[in-house]
């Protein structure tokens, strides 16, 4: 019974413990899963962070950002389970962007380089155009404002030669202009990111010169392959005080004029060299001539016919030079938006529209009534047949060569009127109406204050100073 007893209690201790040992070998094999789990877990989310700082370092364009988020989870997780992915994620994404910039690049029209040097002025956008090989050419809107710069000058006005070199952040282009005056230029602007962009392709394909040109341009935009018709502008000026402010201000608003040719006529014996100092640091394609005032009407105290010799020089100048554009007077002392120039480009024989702060009535402008030109609205018509302003009409270069005998009278007052009556025939129906006819005002007579003559330096007191290098600059009449 002891025995028995001894036995099953000996039994019932080593069940025991068995049970004791199974119990303690679940719990540490729940213990370890746990510890497992934490690590799988802490390990990927550090993974995670890890990708995702990456991704924030990687200079993606927004484009290539949202690509990427559409990749599939295991292209994601190729990132996230493989230790050495990170390593190499730098080389992936560098084959990403060359692919997606491969991609755009070939769609992309090249554009052949073309230099054409002309023998008329009016065959510029003819000749550049037939030389194109398609209509339309994709181009930067990173290019810079040309910078032009007069190397030689004659004594033959019809002779004057010019030098122009654009200049960019990355390209050099050289445009010349003939002695007709217009520049012929073909723009090659790269950015730094078509630069990066070629240097990876390089090592890929061997490039030709066409290719090392014409790379793919960011931010492009569809513009017309061939030069617009030419616009001649015509600014009589004389020597005063404002002379070099005014024409400052003129300057740099045609500089936003394409395929312009610039005539500054100085009523005066000579040229001065600040006007020409002054006309090559704005860098617009210019000829500066002079054409005094006749004595006769200099000694007159009556109005003086001011402006009148310089604009019938510059008639001259376009019946020996020009075969097509528009000629348009622009007073230097007068305010153009330049939505203005693009407008009467496209003339065919006369246009006309308002101009501002003229007169008591503010603005001078035909009056339009049903689309047709029906009568004149000025504050002073004085019997002329076109009461307008000199900034408000512009002319056909071939309507203006059909007739020889057209020019300016020395009339003060009837100018305008004048010249174009001197262009007769012309029908009013034949007169075309610009600024969304004549509804909109984008020219301004606004003058300029006039100022007294800048008193003589004291040459000993500010001796070597910088007031002896500005005076030099200053316009006394």
């Amino acid at each position: 019974m002891k025995g028995g007893n001894y036995t099953s209690l000996g039994t019932y201790s080593g069940i025991n413990a068995g049970g004791n040992v199974a119990v303690a070998g679940k719990m540490s094999l729940g213990k370890s899963i746990k510890m497992y789990l934490t690590i799988f877990i802490l390990t990927t989310c550090i993974y995670m962070a890890l990708y995702q700082y990456h991704i924030s370092r990687e200079p993606f364009a927004a484009s290539e950002v949202v690509k990427h988020q559409e990749k599939s989870s295991s292209y994601i997780a190729s990132y996230l389970w493989s230790p050495i992915s990170l390593l190499m994620a730098n080389s992936s994404f560098n084959t990403i962007n060359d692919s997606t910039t491969t991609s755009t690049t070939t769609t992309t029209a090249p554009t052949t380089p073309t230099t054409t040097t002309t023998g008329t002025v009016g065959s510029v956008g003819q000749k550049v155009g037939a030389s194109s090989t398609s209509s339309i050419h994709m181009v930067s809107l990173a290019a810079t404002i040309p910078s032009f710069k007069s190397e030689s000058r004659s004594g033959s006005l019809g002779g004057l030669q010019k030098t122009a070199t654009m200049k960019t952040s990355t390209t050099t282009t050289t445009t010349r202009t003939t002695a007709s005056g217009l520049a012929t230029t073909k723009l090659l602007a790269t950015t730094r990111a078509t630069a990066k962009t070629s240097a990876k392709l390089s090592a890929a394909t061997t490039p030709t010169a066409s290719h090392m040109e014409n790379g793919h341009k960011t931010r492009p935009t569809f513009v017309a392959a061939s030069l617009p018709p030419p616009l001649y502008i015509i600014t009589p000026t004389y020597r005063r005080p404002e002379q070099l402010a005014e024409l400052t201000r003129l300057g740099y608003t045609l500089k936003h004029v394409v395929n312009l040719l610039w005539l500054v006529i100085e009523d005066a014996n000579k040229t001065n060299p600040l006007v020409g100092h002054t006309l090559d640091r704005i860098g617009v394609p210019y000829e500066y001539m002079v054409a005094p005032m006749p004595e006769k009407y200099k000694q007159t105290k009556k109005a003086k016919p001011r402006g009148v010799s310089n604009r019938n020089r510059g008639l001259e100048y376009l019946r020996e030079h020009a075969t097509e554009g528009v000629l348009y007077f622009a007073d230097d002392d007068n305010t153009y938006d330049i939505s203005i120039f693009e407008q009467m480009r496209y003339i065919s024989k006369v246009a006309m529209w308002p101009v501002g702060l003229v007169t008591k009535t503010g603005v001078s402008s035909p009056i339009i009534q049903a689309g047709k030109l029906v009568g004149y609205y000025d504050g002073w018509i004085g019997g002329r047949k076109y009461p307008v302003d000199m900034a408000g009409f512009a002319v056909s270069v071939k309507f203006l060569k059909e007739r020889p005998n057209a020019q300016m009278p020395f009339k003060p007052g009837y100018e305008e009127d004048g010249f174009l009556r001197s262009l007769a025939p012309l029908d009013d129906a034949e007169i075309e109406l610009l600024a969304d006819e004549c509804r909109d005002i984008l020219t301004w007579h606004t003058q300029t204050k006039k100022n007294a003559p800048a008193q003589a330096l004291n040459r000993t007191r500010y001796k070597n100073t910088n007031l002896e290098h500005i005076d030099r600059l200053l316009v006394r009449p």
